[in-house]
């Protein structure tokens, strides 16, 4: 899969951008706050329909103006591609491919894929299950695309659930009512996590091997889903009826709480290093070399599942990590599109395209 080409309007500091990308190496060059990570933000869009960094599509709109355009040209799968998102100010967005315009998001999902790994990532052993979570999430989406709709209904159905537990906090009324919600949060979770424990039984086939091969040997990476659904002895239906049961017993304290204790919005991905848990436990180096196994191990299983490299999106990341480290993710990535982002030009001597940045201008 290649990026051929990238337009970008009255998005961010970038009010207009035309860059021909070429398909092995290009980086970005500039002076921080320049715009480099805005395209990339801009890039990851039209692959995730949303930012890795903010969550209302407001933010990603130049200041004062109604609308911001990006609009993508791919190739690599069958016949060349365009993609075109449109954001307004008002918080709405229209996709299109070739001119026509996607009503679904998961006709949308998949079409263009990318590993995006940036500073923020460097945190994701030590931060809480929620990162760990989107992480997940977020590679399988682009993988399963209907993955998206089934995490949009459990919101909903747990949203509606609160709602229903913090009316009966108030009053009284028949607790029976709450059944009919378990039993549609339980068929939702159970798909969910079941997907989940699948794409991480991938990364364990990928990731240990990276972080093996980054300590020459000497340290081990292990992972574990953990889960109030998943239970990998149970059938299904069988963890259907467990997960209903949970919901059922933790029924008063939920009502006390106002909120859903238990479910796969509670789900953690647990890594140890040397049989130690990462989080309590891992250096600073052992956390960067595990966070590193875990998104060339994501880029693997995209190109298992596709049969396609995805485009790596590699934001400001190199000078965060050591030679060997460095020499390794850049090893790793030979014959594939890989799109980089620094401020020194000299770091970069291995690259075969360069576009220097500046005041939301590209040149190269």
């Amino acid at each position: 899969m290649k990026l051929d080409h990238i337009e970008v309007t009255d998005f961010r500091n970038i009010s207009s951008a035309s860059l021909s990308l070429s398909y092995g190496s290009c980086v970005l060059v500039g002076r921080n706050a320049q715009g480099k990570t805005n395209l990339m933000e801009a890039i990851y869009l039209m692959a995730c329909g949303k930012s890795f960094r903010v969550k209302s599509l407001r933010e990603m709109i130049t200041h004062e103006k109604k609308t911001a355009i990006v609009t993508a040209c791919v190739s690599g799968e069958g016949l060349p591609f365009q993609l075109r998102m449109v954001l307004d100010a008002a918080g709405g967005k229209a996709i299109y491919k070739n001119g026509v315009k996607l009503e679904k998001l998961s006709e949308f999902l998949g079409l263009f894929r990318v590993v995006l790994f940036c500073p923020e990532h460097l945190s994701l052993i030590k931060d809480g299950p929620g990162k760990r979570r989107s992480f997940i999430d977020g590679a399988i989406c682009q993988l399963r695309p209907y993955y998206a709709s089934l995490l949009n209904e459990f919101n909903r159905l747990e949203s509606q659930r609160a709602a229903l537990l913090k009316q009966r906090s108030k009053k009284a009324f028949d607790d029976s009512l709450f059944d009919v919600w378990n039993e549609r949060l339980a068929s939702v979770s159970v798909k969910i996590a079941c997907i989940r424990a699948d794409y991480i039984e991938k990364l364990k086939q990928f990731a240990p091997v990276h972080f093996q091969n980054i300590s020459e040997g000497t340290e081990s990476l292990e992972m574990r889903y953990v889960s109030d659904v998943y239970k990998p002895e149970k059938s299904r239906e069988e963890m259907e009826q467990s997960y209903i049961s949970l919901l059922r017993d933790g029924l008063e304290s939920d009502i006390r709480y106002g909120f859903t204790a238990k479910g796969v919005h509670r789900d953690d991905l647990e890594i140890r290093i040397n049989s130690f848990t990462a989080r309590g436990f891992a250096s600073q180096g052992q956390q960067r070399s595990a966070v590193l196994s875990l998104k060339l191990a994501e880029g693997e299983i995209s190109k298992e599942m596709t049969g396609k490299d995805p485009v790596y999106l590699l934001d400001d990341v190199l000078s965060e990590l050591d030679e060997g480290r460095r020499s390794y993710i850049t090893r790793g990535l030979v014959g594939k599109q890989v799109i980089l982002s620094g401020t020194d030009e000299e770091d970069f001597a291995f690259v075969d395209q360069k576009i220097f940045v500046s005041k939301g201008e590209f040149q190269g």
